[in-house]
């Protein structure tokens, strides 16, 4: 048996340990370098993202190096993807992705595939459960993946699942829909089966009324749980039913789907969560200044680095009282709210300011005034993820953003789709904020419909401040055949993994692309429209890149 074979035996043996792993990664880089350049600091790329992930996993939300580990996830993961794919292995009804997809219940996980999708249904639930044991049993002999997606199950073929000894080797479940049957009995197998002991992962994007909340809640057997997603409407009195459980109040990560009733209260009026680091609600949330108020001096999330509020539709005023929280922040993300000029204000003032990495508000109605407001801001020094798509920012936030003497330490600004009829931004406009630019840490840059036009490119293309830039993204800016050339003769992206061209009509500017000299760690290009079919068929050639 090699030393590699032995290694991975170890990795499968032990799923739920990360030292096999990062042994296995040292490994990596003294015996198996990257053949060509790729994006790894160090001598092998899966090596590194086998130890970026695994420090992701464990919640690295204040880690100093947190925003850095996203990017590097990213630019890894994209890069792997096309030149050191894991090899397909084959088993019946399990499907999964070669790619190595990320996010918190994508593909991979700590540096391996981690997911399977069940297909193999049959005619009866009998039959269907038969496979999927089996078929899991195989998979846990020779993979480390312990995580399962069922889309279209029925009720009776989860009862029949959760009662197999196979089940207790779960460490993460996804119910997405049923095809036959009632949530509520389905969940309420899952609750009351000893084989979820091992779970530590759960999400359901299905209805569950009280009846499996309180299921739910009084199982004996999810004590290991630590990340628990409810991705369909819970009412606020059904999740009155996690009120004080054990289990519960030792999540790490909680996503919920906000229904009727006033989800925000009920949190804030929950015992203290003192593991929980990672909070997001989804869907259309409008709570009150006294919901707010209570919320936010709510000791119930003492340790909340991460909160996530999407669709919540907050006012300014609401936005300032949110900012008054006590919470050791370190990601937040707005989305979809009524940010405006004083919500920013107030969030430059946030006792949590200071300690931000990551801030999102994407649609949320920030013009210039408070584009200006976060740029003249001393507290968000120490900010390092800016992302305003979505917003109103007009040439003055441009502006703001590039005479910024506080985001200079950016890695990674996304000023996507923010040409609004309300502040339109002309090409001359991006110029000027492209030449201002004083960012020389930025990584990942997108200014999808933005008219970057053949000047923007080219002062793209000869910019040293975007010389370290890793993810480029230009969907919709117009470029034509002469701006795609300047940004493939450029001499100063050679770190590129990452560049989307799509919607531009790029012509034969595109071509050079099929030297591998030409940014020579690409691991993913999506070009756009108007090649000529001679080149198509050289870039074609080249790997990661779609025409």
């Amino acid at each position: 048996m090699s030393d590699e074979t032995a290694l991975l035996k170890s990795i499968v043996a032990h799923p739920d340990e990360d030292t096999p792993r990062l042994v296995y990664a040292d490994w990596l880089d003294e015996n198996k370098p990257d053949a060509v350049p790729s994006p790894a600091t160090g001598p092998s790329a899966r090596a590194e993202f086998i130890r970026v992930q695994c420090r992701l996993a464990a919640g690295a939300f204040d880690d100093p190096n947190y925003p850095e580990l996203l990017e590097r996830e990213s630019d890894l993961s994209v890069w792997l993807s096309t030149h050191d794919p894991e090899p397909d292995i084959q088993l019946i009804g399990l499907d999964r992705q070669e790619q190595f997809e990320i996010g918190e219940w994508a593909d991979c996980r700590r540096g391996f595939h981690e997911v399977y999708c069940f297909n193999g249904y049959g005619e009866s639930s009998e039959e269907t459960v038969d496979t999927l044991a089996s078929s899991l049993e195989e998979a846990f002999r020779r993979t480390p993946a312990r995580s399962l997606i069922l889309d279209g199950a029925t009720t009776e073929e989860i009862v029949q699942f959760c009662e197999q000894k196979v089940f207790r080797q779960l460490r993460g479940l996804y119910i997405d829909y049923l095809d036959e049957g009632e949530e509520d009995p389905a969940v309420a197998a899952i609750a009351e089966s000893p084989n979820s002991s091992g779970l530590r992962r759960l999400y359901f994007d299905l209805l569950i009324d009280d009846i499996g909340c309180r299921a739910l809640a009084e199982s004996r057997y999810l004590g290991n749980l630590e990340s628990l997603v409810l991705d369909y409407p819970i009412s606020a009195r059904a999740l009155k039913r996690f009120y004080g459980v054990k289990w519960f109040r030792n999540l790490r990560r909680l996503h919920l789907w906000s229904g009727a009733g006033d989800l925000l209260r009920t949190l804030a009026d929950f015992p203290p969560m003192p593991r929980l680091v990672s909070l997001s609600l989804d869907g259309g949330i409008t709570p009150s200044a006294a919901t707010v108020r209570r919320f936010v001096a709510s000791e119930s999330f003492p340790r909340l680095a991460h909160l996530e509020l999407v669709g919540s539709r907050l006012q300014p005023e609401l936005v300032a009282l949110l900012a008054k929280a006590k919470w050791p922040l370190r990601h937040l993300t707005l989305d979809q709210a009524q940010v405006g000029k004083a919500g920013c204000e107030a969030l430059t003032a946030a006792s949590f300011a200071r300690n931000l990495r990551v801030l999102c508000l994407r649609g949320s109605g920030v013009t210039a005034g408070g584009v200006q407001a976060l740029a003249d801001s001393e507290t968000f020094a120490r900010l390092r993820h800016l992302n305003l798509a979505g917003n109103p920012i007009g040439p003055g936030g441009l502006a703001a953003i590039a005479g910024s003497k506080h985001l200079g330490a950016l890695r990674s600004l996304d000023l996507g789709r923010t040409n609004h009829t309300r502040g339109p931004i002309a090409a001359r406009h991006v110029v000027e904020f492209l030449s201002a630019l004083a960012m020389p840490e930025l990584r990942h840059l997108c200014l999808d419909g933005l008219p970057v036009a053949v000047r923007g490119a080219r002062a793209l293309a000869t910019s040293p401040t975007v010389a370290n830039l890793t993810r480029l993204s230009l969907q919709h800016c117009a470029l034509g055949n002469a701006g795609a050339m300047a940004l493939v003769e450029s001499k100063t992206l050679p770190n590129l993994t990452f560049l989307d061209l799509f919607g531009n009509k790029v012509g034969s500017g595109a071509g050079n692309l099929a030297n591998p000299k030409v940014f020579p760690k690409l691991g993913y290009c999506r070009l756009g429209h108007g090649i000529p079919k001679k080149a198509i068929w050289r870039l074609n050639r080249r790997p990661g890149i779609v025409v």
